[in-house]
């Protein structure tokens, strides 16, 4: 259970940092670097959302990790 346990709060640092991403699009921090338009800025964060679906699903999945 040890190793499920460390995955699990792998996931979390993992989404955390996913919602931190897309604060900064959203934010248009990251985007005068990098001149991402708001289209893409938007591309991005919708797939980003699909990965934070993703590890909530596993957070479900195995919630006594």
């Amino acid at each position: 259970m040890v190793m499920l346990k460390d995955l699990a709060e792998d996931w979390i640092k993992a989404r955390a940092a996913l919602k931190q991403q897309i604060k900064m699009l959203e934010s248009d921090a990251a985007c005068p670097q990098a001149e991402l338009s708001e289209d893409v800025r938007n591309a991005i964060a919708a797939r980003i959302n699909i990965a934070i679906s993703e590890f909530n699903a596993l957070l479900k999945e195995f919630p006594f990790a």
